[in-house]
């Protein structure tokens, strides 16, 4: 993983900006509720200590500082419990929602108790990558309303000084999607960005799904690849899934299908999907992939239960991830395919989330000393499977 030199102060930054409003929108994404006082109140407890530690943590000799050790204790114990108490306020909300509370809890402990031990560096790389949580929330939710711009935080931190990626980041998270959407397209268009691997970015994939996700609208996307195939030093390889994409879209576009919120739209959307590709990884299956995901994220914002299609709705949500998802601080594919199994262990689905689960989790923990899966989430994988093999054993009727 990279060394906290790799974060700028700004991505840090975004954190407290994001911390008022991320959380709550998860919580009132299916726009039943305007406001959410309770999530909105344990959210100032958590930015109040936040604010303070953040900028201490951007200079490494004041974060490791003796006069300041005792202030940054206090407010990373501070920061752990007001997220445990979030956490539990969170099991009240949807699973999403609860699951974002749960990473935020688990990145401010890994914060304070390797401030405690004083492994410095850890606790600041922890504290610098609270903002992938906001980001995976945010690329999920649909635009439910204007969110006013987050300028008064960030006035000092020459923002406009950014790389494209990171400012397109700043406004992901405090929900400027249309602005973050023309930065991702004017980058994406110029001469500055890798033209040989544009295809495989992460980047671009983020752009998609905020298309898809939040705004529903294919036909940027479609006008932006016109651009990129309109240069004339384009390699075979990029104008090709380039116009494979285009195709997709066109087609989707057609079908309304960005717009609608039911499983069997998102079933026929992603075997669409796997038709185009020839292989797992096969990116010609990106785009409706990213679509199905948006359809799958509006029915269940929109079917809150916990019942079989959502089950399902899950399952096929982390196949999406499969293919799209390319974080290494969050996975929500992992999220996704352990509550399609705990809403229905019995369900025809339920095996083959287990197995694409185990092999996410035997991948992420293999390297060139071999396969170190941690104990904890053998045990997991262990609960998993059991409740699988009784569900088998004793169908409900």
């Amino acid at each position: 993983m990279p060394s906290c030199a790799a974060f700028s102060p700004v991505r840090l930054a975004l954190f407290s900006s994001l911390i008022m409003t991320a959380l709550p929108a998860a919580a009132t994404s299916a726009g039943k509720a305007p406001q959410d006082p309770p999530t909105q109140s344990l959210m100032q407890q958590i930015f109040t200590p936040l604010s303070r530690v953040l900028p201490l943590s951007f200079d490494q000799t004041a974060f490791e500082s003796a006069k300041n050790h005792d202030s940054i204790s206090k407010d990373l114990k501070t920061l752990m419990d007001n997220s445990a108490n979030l956490e539990a306020h969170a099991r009240k909300k949807d699973r999403a929602f609860d699951y974002i509370a749960k990473s935020l809890r688990s990145d401010s402990t890994h914060a304070y108790r390797r401030f405690q031990r004083g492994d410095y560096e850890e606790s600041r790389f922890a504290l610098h990558n609270l903002t992938e949580n906001c980001v995976a929330c945010h690329e999920s939710l649909p635009e439910t309303h204007k969110v006013p711009p987050a300028d008064g935080l960030f006035a000092a931190l020459k923002v406009d000084q950014l790389h494209p990626l990171e400012k397109a980041h700043y406004y992901v998270i405090s929900r400027q999607f249309d602005d973050a959407l023309k930065i991702y397209e004017d980058y994406f268009s110029s001469g500055s960005v890798p033209i040989g691997s544009l295809g495989m970015l992460g980047s671009f994939t983020d752009y998609l799904k905020i298309a898809a996700n939040a705004k529903a609208d294919l036909q940027r996307p479609k006008q932006l690849i016109d651009r990129i195939l309109a240069r004339p030093d384009l390699p075979t390889h990029v104008r090709s899934q380039m116009q494979s994409w285009k195709q997709s879209l066109a087609e989707l576009e057609a079908e309304g299908a960005v717009n609608k919120s039911d499983l069997a739209t998102a079933r026929k959307v992603l075997n669409q999907g796997r038709e185009r590709m020839e292989f797992p990884r096969d990116r010609n299956g990106t785009i409706h992939y990213v679509t199905a995901a948006a359809i799958l994220n509006r029915f269940i914002h929109n079917n809150p239960r916990a019942n079989l299609e959502a089950a399902e709705a899950y399952y096929l949500l982390g196949i999406t991830e499969s293919l799209l998802a390319h974080s290494y601080w969050i996975s929500k594919e992992e999220f996704d395919f352990e509550t399609a199994i705990r809403l229905a262990p019995g369900s025809a689905f339920a095996p083959k989330a287990y197995s694409l689960l185990e092999e996410s989790y035997t991948v992420g923990f293999s390297g060139s000393s071999g396969t170190h899966i941690p104990a904890d989430v053998k045990a997991l994988l262990a609960d998993l499977r059991k409740l699988i093999d009784d569900a088998q054993k004793n169908p409900k009727s």
